[in-house]
């Protein structure tokens, strides 16, 4: 029973990608499915071998059942970014108001640096409200919109945008910013931390959402 299941199962895995953990959700559900059969089968009398070989036939070829278990991986990795550059993004603010209060930063800040930091404002807000609704529709918003791949590339886009702009203007913002003495060496290591670290997560799942959208539309 177990070499027809487990070889099927690892050719199913083979052809999927996306979030580890959720995948392995999607192969112990295909695994159950397989087993009850399986189980079904023997009762009426076939042989172990043959009823796991049954069950595996019932269950359908693997070219048939990857396309509707790779657009579930690239819904949940979508997700998965949106929420990841949502939770990145609103942390930005209070931790960089805490910053220029510590360094007694004027407000507002003059020249260059105010007009920055008023861009990355409006920036900002506008990203939180494209990430939440990269949210909506890759979650309960699938019921009306469907499980086409496109929006989950459009969200791997986002996701390079968002990184690369904010992580830009952060640069910037540090450079032109009034502060000096040690707050002003010490803005770079926060930078680091708060900013760049997280941005750069955010392009890395950006990347998995367009290699799963990708994956969803070939294996259509």
């Amino acid at each position: 029973m177990a070499a027809a299941i487990d070889g099927y199962l690892a050719e199913l895995d083979r052809a999927l990608r996306g979030p580890r953990r959720v995948k392995a959700g999607l192969l112990r559900e295909a695994r159950d499915s397989l087993v009850d059969a399986t189980e079904a089968y023997a009762d009426l009398g076939l042989a172990p071998e043959g009823a796991a070989r049954r069950a595996v036939d019932d269950f359908g070829e693997v070219s048939r059942i990857a396309p509707g278990y790779q657009a579930e991986l690239a819904l949940a990795q979508g997700r998965r970014t949106a929420l990841l550059a949502f939770a990145s993004l609103v942390a930005q603010p209070p931790i960089w108001h805490l910053v220029a209060w510590q360094a007694a930063e004027p407000d507002p800040l003059p020249g260059l640096a105010g007009f920055l930091d008023t861009l990355v404002s409006w920036l900002g807000t506008l990203a939180v409200v494209v990430a939440l609704l990269a949210v909506w529709a890759s979650g309960t918003g699938v019921r009306r919109l469907g499980t086409n791949p496109r929006r989950i590339r459009l969200t791997g886009i986002f996701a390079f945008t968002v990184a690369a702009t904010f992580s830009t203007t952060g640069l910037l913002l540090a450079a032109c910013s009034p502060i000096t003495g040690p707050m002003a060496l010490a803005r770079l290591p926060i930078a680091v931390v708060v900013l760049f670290l997280p941005m750069l997560l955010v392009a890395l799942n950006g990347a998995r959402c367009l290699a799963t959208a990708r994956a969803a539309t070939t294996s259509r």
